[in-house]
């Protein structure tokens, strides 16, 4: 039977309705939403940024928590070995968000390798805190990627905070400025590819370390399945797996579950590179290359970077690729060269 028109016409005002009353939802929610567009921490423009790059100009993609975002220098790394590289972390980014950003990343990228830093997948929080999944969420891009990663994040403040943000961010009308209208910075793109740029060095007993007589903790088994879907998202599109342990100073309860992920990576064939070991040709000095006790600066970044970039190269894990974007890199170096000298 088919519907009359009166009926086929209120249906179609209410599908309209619906679609504006989505599109005003967004619009509100990115006015009222906080915005890190400058600074260090700036995730707004190194998450939202990585939208506007061009599609398959990738070599490695870097995914994690702020371990990774002080480790992986994606201009240092391409400056001493042609590697193209992004970062796409935020603080304590909990493994199921690295899930789905490097389900993002695929969407637009071809890399050889994703690398996802491991300290996350060794802790066990079940309740994500609520700066944090907002740090992760609030700047990814509105596709179905992040509604999953919304639908699967266990937060402390419940989901529709995340899903329709503007009920977390109502109370800012307030003290909306200008720059609060002004979304300019979506068509951008973050001269250092995800990097948070620190300089100040401080105090770290960092030393390498063995794991001699070291017992494997338990780690908790939602991160472990999450790391085995991580290793096949990147096998379905070409890419390889490669769990990254960055340097930090460690007591021996974090050992011991650095041990078991070594053992868990070892037993389900997963490539692991800890930096927190020996490496030869790779010399971390304490005191002047980290800019905590558990992150590096930029001097200690550029010796990692170039490390990882090698060993890339060495073990097969990436290729350089000849692209027509070379002119934008040598601009950022420029950037990032004269940002180093202030």
């Amino acid at each position: 039977m088919k519907m009359d028109k009166k009926k086929a016409l209120l249906y179609g005002r209410r599908a309209l309705f619906l679609v504006v009353l989505a599109v005003l939802l967004v619009y509100t929610g990115a006015v009222l939403e906080r915005k890190t567009v400058t600074g260090a921490w700036n995730y707004s423009l190194k998450v939202g940024g990585f939208k506007n790059e061009p599609e398959e100009s990738f070599d490695v993609i870097g995914i994690g928590s702020s371990h990774m975002y002080c480790t992986l220098n994606p201009l240092a790394m391409y400056d001493e070995t042609g590697l193209r590289g992004y970062v796409l972390a935020t603080q304590q980014q909990p493994p199921v968000a690295s899930y789905y950003y490097a389900k993002e990343a695929f969407r637009t990228q071809s890399p050889d390798v994703l690398i996802v830093e491991g300290l996350m997948f060794t802790l066990s929080q079940d309740t994500v805190a609520e700066g944090v999944a907002h740090d992760a969420v609030d700047p990814f891009p509105n596709t179905i990627n992040k509604l999953l990663m919304i639908h699967r994040m266990d937060t402390a403040d419940g989901k529709e905070n995340y899903y329709l943000n503007f009920l977390k961010y109502h109370s800012r009308w307030k003290e909306l400025t200008a720059a609060d209208f002004d979304f300019s910075y979506k068509q951008e793109t973050d001269p250092y590819r995800g990097y948070v740029f620190l300089t100040k060095a401080g105090e770290s007993s960092f030393a390498t370390i063995r794991y001699d007589n070291t017992e494997p903790a338990e780690l908790k088994d939602e991160n472990l399945q999450i790391l085995l879907d991580m290793k096949e998202l990147a096998e379905k599109n070409g890419a390889r797996f490669l769990i990254l342990m960055a340097p930090c100073t460690m007591d021996e309860a974090q050992q011991s579950r650095f041990y078991a992920l070594h053992a868990f990576a070892q037993e389900n064939g997963i490539e692991l590179l800890d930096l927190n070991v020996a490496q030869e040709g790779l010399e971390l000095d304490a005191l002047t290359d980290f800019y905590d006790a558990g992150h590096l600066n930029v001097s200690g970044a550029e010796k990692v970077s170039a490390f990882l970039g090698e060993y890339l190269l060495e073990q097969g894990l990436a290729q350089t690729n000849e692209l027509d974007d070379t002119h934008l890199w040598e601009e950022d170096l420029a950037i990032y060269y004269a940002a180093k000298e202030q």
